[in-house]
């Protein structure tokens, strides 16, 4: 009879030991490297980056080399400035790794170097799944013109892109790009839902922290979901673009000036954090 108890409470001990594993298996992985700089790590183990700029920026960990990211499965591209799609073209090549980008933007790639079927060009309104992750993309008011050698002229790179991801766990994250404060923001809370934003907050090119904030409170509109708001397009060893008061901190403040039921994380660089299904971070 004894060694039936102790039997039956090592199977339940089990049983809960084996529901942990699962629930944290179910959770999403998020690491910031400066900018605009995002990396993503699914439930089930695939690699998604978001304007992965290492060469230049001045927050990425110099421990890290470029040629030790070879393990990607999926690059989403905003836009051709130099901050913006970064060094994609290289991880790309070296990962394997399908870019998502404006369409004219692909050019630039193709002269790049990357193999075409590695190149996915769409644009604004533009929705499908790659790497497991559904991605919707939306407009945001900001210019994409690159830069090719031996050329003054900026190319056109298309209409920068914003993009919501849901991953294969119902997590919906919201990357805003570089955008201006819109009453779009009010669109994209009440129709698409995201439970995390990604918002700039670095001023200048983009929204100033008080406008990051407004930005926030229009996308809880018919949204419950919203629970985590991240400042991006921000610098921080050294001035911001919108000058010394373009901070995180400031962003922070202003949420809470307007009353926001949000969190704010601000994510120390090259630190992973965990994000639960519902948008919660650990």
């Amino acid at each position: 009879m004894r060694s039936r108890r102790v039997a039956a409470l090592a199977f339940g001990i089990a049983v809960l030991l084996v529901a942990g594993t699962a629930a944290s298996a179910a959770d999403v992985e998020m690491t910031f490297y400066g900018n605009q700089h995002f990396k993503f790590v699914t439930p089930g183990g695939q690699v998604i980056l978001i304007n992965p700029w290492v060469k230049g920026n001045p927050d990425w960990p110099s421990s890290m080399k470029i040629e030790e990211i070879r393990k990607v499965d999926a690059i989403f591209v905003s836009g051709g400035h130099g901050d913006d799609m970064g060094n994609a073209d290289e991880i790309a090549k070296q990962s394997g790794a399908t870019i998502v980008t404006p369409a004219e933007l692909g050019t630039y790639f193709q002269l790049a170097g990357v193999p075409t079927p590695q190149i996915f060009g769409s644009g604004a309104g533009g929705q499908g799944t790659i790497a497991g992750v559904k991605y919707q993309i939306v407009h945001t008011h900001h210019s994409t013109g690159y830069t090719v050698p031996n050329q003054l002229m900026r190319q056109y790179g298309g209409v920068n892109s914003g993009y919501i991801l849901t991953f294969d766990n119902g997590l919906k994250v919201y990357f805003a790009s570089s955008s201006p404060l819109t009453i779009e923001f009010q669109l994209f809370g009440s129709r698409y839902k995201p439970h995390v934003a990604l918002l700039p907050v670095g001023g200048r090119f983009q929204m100033h922290p008080d406008d990051a904030a407004y930005a926030a409170k229009l996308l809880t509109t018919d949204n419950p979901n919203l629970k985590t708001v991240v400042p991006q397009h921000h610098r921080l060893s050294a001035p911001s673009p919108g000058g010394p008061g373009a901070t995180p901190e400031a962003f922070d403040a202003e949420v809470k000036k307007l009353g926001l039921p949000l969190a704010v994380l601000n994510p120390k660089i090259g630190q992973t954090y965990t994000i639960t299904a519902t948008g919660e971070v650990k």
